[in-house]
C-alpha cells in the first residue's frame, strides 16, 4: 500500500510531468508556425531527456554529497562567470553564453543552483549565530558575487533570482528579523520613491515594524536611513540603465507610448491570452502564434502561446501544476530534519516560484518584461538541465526527510 505521504509526491510528479507536456506541445506548435522542421519541439524532447537523466542521478546520490562538494561547486559557477566575459558569444548584447558548435551553455543558469547549495551549507553549519551580522554579510556576499557578475553581462532578469533566493533561504531558516528589513526596505524605497506620497507611507510603516520587531533604536535608524538612502539614489542609478531596460519599464507603465517598438512583445503577448478566451482557438490554430505575430512565443512568452490556444481552461492547468508543486515543495522541506536538506528544498521552490510568477504576471503585463523564461515549459537547454536537476534535489529531499 502506497503511504499518504509518498501517494502526495506522486502528485508533484504529475504537476512536473503537466507542465512539461504543456511545454512539449506549446514547441511543436510554435516550431510549426515557424516552418522550423519543428526544430524547438525536437531539441526541447532532447533537453528534457538529458534533464531528466541528470535529475535521477542527483536522486541516486545522497544530499551528504552536494553539501561537502557545495563551495567547490559554487567556486568553479564563479570561475565561468568570469570566463564567459571573457570568452563567451554576445547575443541581444548580452554576453551570456559559450557555444560548442550548435549548443549554448548559459553558466549564470548553473550558477544559481551552485549559490542555492553553498548558502544552504553556510545556513545549515552555523545555525547558533543566525543572529550574528557576520552571518548574514557572508550570506550576501554568497550571493552579490555573482548577481554583479551576470548584472555585468548584463541579465537583469536572471540576476534578480539571486536575491530573491537569499531572502527565501534566510527568512526560512529564522536569521534575525533586522536583517530581513534590510533587504525587504531598499527594494520598497526603489519601487515607491516614484510616487513621493507612497513613498513616505512605506516609511513610516517599515519604521513602524522595524521598531517593534527589533526594538532596538540604532537598528530602527539605520534601517530608516538605508531606506532614505536607496529612495534617494534610484533616480541616478535610473539614469544609468542602458535605454533597452528604460524603455521596458516605462512601456510597462504605458504600452501605447511604443505599440511598435518596446512595447511590441508586451501588446501582442497580452491579445494572444485574450483571445484565448474560455476554450482557446485549438492546437495549432492560435493566430498570433502561427502567424508569428507573438515574438519569442517558444521562450519567454511561451504561456502566451499556450493560453492562445487552449485558453482559460488551459492556462488554470498550467497555473494548478505550479501551486501544486509550490505546496508539495514546502510541504517537503517543513518535514525534513536536516536543516541542509530543509534549505535546499525551499530554494528550489522559492527560485522556481519566483520565476514562475514573474513569468506569468509578464505575460499578461502586471509586470515589465524580464526576460525569464518559465520553468520546465520554455524551450531552453541550461535553462531545463539546471531546472530539471533542481527538481533532483527536492525529490532526494523528499527521500531522505528522515536523515539528520
Amino acid at each position: 500500500m502506497i503511504s499518504r505521504s509518498k501517494f502526495a509526491d506522486l502528485w508533484l510528479v504529475l504537476a512536473i510531468l503537466v507542465l512539461l507536456g504543456v511545454g512539449l506541445l506549446s514547441n511543436f506548435s510554435t516550431s510549426h508556425a515557424e516552418g522550423s522542421g519543428l526544430f524547438h519541439f525536437q531539441r526541447q524532447f532532447f533537453w528534457i531527456g538529458f534533464g531528466s537523466a541528470i535529475a535521477l542521478g542527483i536522486l541516486s546520490l545522497p544530499l551528504r554529497i552536494f553539501e561537502m562538494l557545495a563551495y567547490i561547486f559554487y567556486g568553479i559557477s564563479l570561475v565561468t562567470l568570469v570566463l564567459v566575459l571573457a570568452v563567451g558569444a554576445t547575443h541581444k548584447g548580452a554576453t551570456s553564453w559559450f557555444e560548442f558548435g550548435g549548443l549554448q551553455i548559459q553558466p549564470s543558469e548553473f550558477a544559481k543552483i551552485a549559490t542555492l547549495l553553498a548558502l544552504a551549507r553556510l545556513l545549515a553549519e552555523n545555525q547558533k549565530d543566525l543572529d550574528k551580522l557576520w552571518l548574514f554579510v557572508t550570506a550576501c556576499g554568497i550571493t552579490i558575487v555573482p548577481m554583479g557578475l551576470i548584472l555585468v553581462q548584463p541579465d537583469l532578469g536572471t540576476a534578480l533570482i539571486y536575491p530573491v533566493m537569499l531572502f527565501v533561504m534566510t527568512a526560512w531558516i529564522g536569521v534575525a528579523p533586522q536583517y530581513l528589513l534590510l533587504m525587504v526596505m531598499p527594494v520598497a524605497a526603489v519601487l515607491t520613491v516614484w510616487s513621493m506620497p507612497l513613498h513616505i507611507l512605506f516609511l513610516v510603516i517599515f519604521t513602524a515594524i522595524a521598531y517593534f520587531s527589533v526594538r532596538r533604536l540604532p537598528w530602527v535608524a539605520a534601517l530608516t536611513g538605508l531606506y532614505l538612502f536607496f529612495g534617494t539614489l534610484t533616480p541616478k542609478l535610473w539614469s544609468k540603465l542602458e535605454p533597452h531596460q528604460q524603455r521596458r519599464i516605462t512601456t510597462f507603465l504605458d504600452p501605447e507610448s511604443d505599440p511598435l517598438g518596446a512595447a511590441y512583445q508586451l501588446i501582442q503577448s497580452k491579445i494572444a491570452v485574450g483571445s484565448g478566451s474560455v476554450m482557446g482557438k485549438g492546437f495549432l490554430n492560435g493566430t498570433q502564434t502561427q502567424l508569428q505575430f507573438l515574438p519569442e512565443g517558444h521562450n519567454d512568452f511561451i504561456f502566451s502561446a499556450f493560453a492562445e490556444e487552449w485558453g482559460f481552461i488551459g492556462a488554470m492547468v498550467v497555473v494548478i501544476a505550479f501551486f501544486i508543486f509550490y505546496y508539495r515543495g514546502v510541504s517537503i522541506a517543513s518535514k525534513c530534519h536536516s536543516p541542509f536538506y530543509s534549505l535546499v528544498a525551499i530554494g528550489v521552490v522559492g527560485t522556481i516560484i519566483f520565476q514562475t510568477f514573474t513569468n506569468l504576471l509578464m505575460t499578461v503585463g502586471l509586470l515589465p518584461v524580464t526576460g525569464l523564461p518559465l520553468p520546465l515549459v520554455s524551450y531552453g537547454g541550461s535553462s531545463m538541465l539546471v531546472t530539471l536537476a533542481m527538481v533532483g534535489l527536492l525529490f532526494s529531499a523528499a527521500l531522505r526527510w528522515r536523515e539528520y
